[in-house]
């Protein structure tokens, strides 16, 4: 099999504190492989040691984990130091730890006993050459750890975000997973599929990605929509792709409906419903484009890729190209655009985007439907 891509992380054989916070634990686990790898090619398999802490056990584990941080192993070359919920040991922070007891009259003043994240960060100050530190949280709150984790020369800290990925960037980690991991092509159209059935989390998609490349029969065979549909759970999919018949209707106060019960009712995410809006457009502008061309229905229908078999097939591809032929081909385009861009802006979070698909549900009926 071949090797797995790596994410884009400052993790190497160097490293020396790593902090991995938020809620993609797929995420945060394939940063921990980078590492291991990394040591692992640089002090040999049988060289490294992992141990373990969990900080829901509270402050009193600081200790054994600094101690442990700073031990050096009697049979490894190479330790790395793994605490988990480290949210929850840095609860005993400057802010939550109550007020020194005022000393009696003529007593000496006790000295104020350090709090986890002050140990860390005097730890982060002189961090063990033998040991890797990862500090692993679903939340995190910066403060002066961050500052001296950045503060350690270059390669040996650093503070990585683990929060879900946006739909592209999930997108394209998907196509590169699925080609190098999985030995199975996807293009851009089939991933989306993909993500829209099962959403963004990483570890999801590449439990599907395995299934997939299973079926397609490896050997570098292509991942294909029709595959995902027949094997991925997709009624996540099927609901975005309920509002392409309301949208190739050209009706648009049922499909302002439609779109309203999609967000409201099953509580979909709008910005990946964008894609199927740009989907009907691009079979619009396919159909026109090859109607003026002179290209009958039967000629051209394979090109729209409708993956319905039977009647619904049939229906839907009349109603393309009646609206392909009310917009004709400039008008397709110009849609198209619309839409692309509506995608983009939702994305990249300009504009609300309900109100961004409420707009181009509009256009979209002006197009097809100029009459109506």
């Amino acid at each position: 099999m071949a090797k797995a891509p790596t994410p884009s992380t400052p993790v190497s054989a160097a490293s020396r504190i790593l902090i991995l916070h938020g809620k993609d634990r797929f995420l945060q686990d394939e940063h921990l492989r980078v590492l291991r790898e990394a040591l692992i090619a640089a002090h040999g398999k049988d060289g490294i040691d992992t141990i373990r802490f969990d900080g829901t056990q509270g402050p009193r584990i600081i200790a054994d984990i600094l101690d442990e941080a700073r031990s050096f192993g009697l049979m490894r070359q190479h330790k790395i130091i793994l605490v988990d919920n480290t949210d929850l040991l840095l609860k005993a922070d400057e802010d939550d730890a109550p007020p020194a007891p005022k000393p009696a009259k003529g007593a000496r003043r006790a000295p104020t006993p350090q709090t986890p994240r002050q140990l860390l960060e005097g730890y982060a100050a002189d961090p063990s050459e033998s040991a890797v530190l990862v500090l692993r949280a679903s939340t995190w709150r910066p403060g002066k750890l961050d500052k001296a984790v950045e503060a350690l020369p270059a390669g040996q800290g650093a503070i990585i975000d683990c929060d879900p990925p946006t739909f592209d960037k999930a997108l394209r980690w998907a196509m590169g997973r699925a080609k190098v991991r999985h030995n199975a092509p996807i293009d851009e159209q089939a991933a989306s599929m993909l993500l829209e059935a099962v959403g963004t989390e990483l570890g999801r998609i590449d439990t599907e990605l395995q299934k997939l490349a299973m079926a397609a029969g490896g050997n570098g065979a292509p991942i294909t929509p029709e595959l995902i549909e027949s094997m991925v759970g997709v009624t996540r999919q099927e609901s975005f792709f309920v509002i392409q018949d309301a949208l190739l209707s050209g009706d648009p106060a049922a499909t302002l409906h439609q779109l309203d019960e999609l967000l409201t009712i099953s509580r979909q995410d709008p910005t990946p419903i964008g894609w199927a809006y740009i989907d009907a457009a691009r079979k619009i502008h396919t159909a026109a484009r090859a109607q003026q061309a002179g290209l009958s229905t039967r000629q051209y229908e394979n090109d729209l890729k409708i993956f319905t078999r039977g009647p619904a097939r049939d229906q839907v591809i009349a109603a393309i190209a009646q609206g392909a032929k009310n917009a004709g081909p400039t008008q397709a385009a110009k849609l198209l655009a619309a839409a692309v861009n509506t995608d983009q802006a939702n994305k990249s979070g300009l504009g609300d985007p309900v109100r961004n698909l409420e707009t181009l549900t509009v256009r979209f009926a002006g197009t097809i439907n100029p009459r109506r």
